[in-house]
């Protein structure tokens, strides 16, 4: 009995290893960088939540969806009556022989090249939605990616103050200890205080400058503003992934804004050939079928009658007055946005060239801290502190020191964000980069 018991304590604890080998497992398994604010799942889920985006898809599908009834014909109209009844008979239809119930159809019909530049126009108002909402996909990318960039920089000049924050209170640890042995003056330690209390403040206020970008970048995810953001990777620089010339050609041919414009010159010139047609008339078709009543003693009555018309209509007429004016408004609409597109068309190599002006600049002098500013204030200030805390250096210049260090510390963030974001901006500026 004893044994059979021990047998199955063995076989519980082996499938209690088996599920806690099964649950570790599974997060052992989990995909790397899970709850991580990666840059690309915040991308994708800013897309799946933007309104702005939703509205702007809904359009382009109705403009869609409007393309076959522009070029349409109108709707063909039926109707049925009385027709030649006897004024005071009763509505009696064996009162005279002309008495009869009419039935009729009628269609009008436009001319075909209209109704043709009609549908392309509104496949061209199709297409320019659909690069609209390219441009505000771009644009929403954009600017999570910059917001994302400045929850970065926030969060790197938070911890360069935080570590001045504690190199500061390391100072006036050095301070009180020189002060007590009669090695420093209280002065040294007035001064160290104060210092510690600039620092405190500027730890104070990077942690509400992060708070705001971190409210920025929710508020682009459509999430509360006081989320907080898992952990995010520390600020690098990315590689431009292209030569200026590629650069200024890709936004040429990839830039959707430019696209839309360029569409919206040919909806404008079609619109424009859909008003010339307004010379050209509309023809319309009829057919009537009229049914009467036999009528006594007269053998002529009973028999049912049909009526066909063609019309149309007289545009010549009133030509100054409406196709003229119509044609002019048209050719002026095609002139705008052809010039809109060819202003667009020049600008963009232009804005192209002095991003990328910026970010070289900024490339510069982030090489010139890193490789020389940064090493020599890093120098300097070790060697201050160090001389200090022998008893042989004056307070003030360890102070001068790490406040130079600090500035230089956050110029270098700074100067890394700002070259990210314009970087951003180019990438919107091309359509997008690979």
């Amino acid at each position: 009995m004893m044994k059979h018991s021990v047998i199955l304590w063995v076989a519980a604890g082996v499938m209690l290893l088996g599920v806690v080998g099964a649950v570790l497992g599974s997060e052992q398994q989990a995909p790397p960088g899970r709850g991580a604010a990666t840059l690309e799942a915040l991308v994708a889920e800013a897309l799946e939540r933007s309104a702005e985006l939703r509205a702007l898809e809904e359009r382009a599908r109705a403009a869609e969806a409007m393309v076959r009834p522009a070029g349409a014909l109108p709707d063909p109209m039926a109707m049925v009556g009385l027709s030649n009844i006897p004024v005071g008979s009763g509505a009696q239809l064996d009162q005279d022989m002309m008495s009869s119930v009419m039935l009729s159809v009628s269609q009008e019909v436009p001319p075909g090249s209209r109704r043709r530049l009609m549908r392309e126009a509104q496949g061209d108002e199709a297409a320019m939605l659909g690069a609209e909402v390219e441009d505000k996909r771009n644009d929403i990318i954009r600017r999570v990616k910059r917001a994302y960039i400045d929850v970065q920089y926030r969060e790197a000049a938070l911890s360069v103050a935080e570590r001045n924050r504690e190199a500061a209170k390391e100072m006036l640890a050095t301070a009180e200890g020189l002060y007590a042995t009669g090695k420093a003056m209280q002065q040294d330690v007035f001064q160290a205080q104060v210092r510690v209390s600039q620092m405190v403040d500027m730890v104070l206020m990077q942690r509400r400058e992060r708070e705001a970008a971190t409210t920025r970048l929710n508020r682009l995810l459509y999430r509360p503003p006081d989320q907080p953001l898992p952990g995010l990777p520390a600020l690098a620089m990315r590689p431009l992934g292209a030569d200026p010339e590629a650069l200024r050609a890709r936004a040429l041919e990839a830039n959707p804004g430019l696209r839309a414009m360029a569409i919206r010159a040919e909806r404008a010139q079609k619109e424009e050939g859909v008003a010339a047609s307004g010379i050209e008339p509309s023809l319309a078709f009829s057919f009537s079928y009229m049914i009467r009543q036999q009528i006594e003693m007269n053998p002529d009555s009973g028999d049912d009658m049909w009526s066909a018309t063609v019309g149309m209509n007289l545009p010549w007429f009133r030509r100054r007055d409406t196709v003229d004016r119509e044609v002019e408004a048209a050719q002026a609409r095609r002139r705008a946005a052809e010039s809109d597109a060819e202003a667009m068309r020049n600008e963009l190599p232009a804005m192209v060239d002095e991003m990328l002006i910026d970010i070289g600049r900024a490339e510069e002098q982030l090489a010139l801290l890193e490789t020389g500013l940064l090493p020599q204030a890093e120098g300097a200030y070790a060697a201050s502190r160090a001389s200090y805390a022998t008893g042989r250096g004056d307070l003030l210049d360890v102070l001068d020191n790490q406040m130079n260090l600090y500035n230089l510390e956050l110029q270098r963030a700074m100067l890394l964000a700002e070259r990210e974001r314009t970087l951003a901006e180019v990438e919107y500026v091309v359509g997008g980069l690979e």
